[in-house]
């Protein structure tokens, strides 16, 4: 398979994507990913400002492709009550130096 590429007449060229374009080049899939990174903006609130002709589903899809951010719940917990909040406070006193 080498052998013919290397050796062939004509040079190689990678064959054309198929399928629909995208919407977004790479440097706006950056910015989108960078609005959603630094600042807590909702994903229609990243449509709006991205100034960019794109749906809410095509950023939040940007988003996603970046492989770092995704969403998650919180874990619930139960509020700290007067007396934990009290003894938490004089450890830190305690502890300070």
């Amino acid at each position: 398979m080498t052998y013919r590429v290397l050796f062939r007449k004509t040079p190689y060229e990678p064959k054309t994507r198929s399928g629909r374009p995208r919407v977004t080049d790479t440097r706006s899939d950056r910015r989108i990913q960078r609005m959603a990174s630094s600042q807590k903006m909702s994903v229609r609130e990243i449509t709006g400002a991205s100034q960019l002709l794109i749906f809410k589903n095509t950023a939040h899809r940007r988003i996603m492709e970046s492989g770092y951010m995704f969403q998650a719940k919180m874990a619930r917990r139960l509020p700290l009550s007067k007396l934990h909040i009290s003894k938490r406070l004089q450890w830190a006193r305690n502890h300070m130096s």
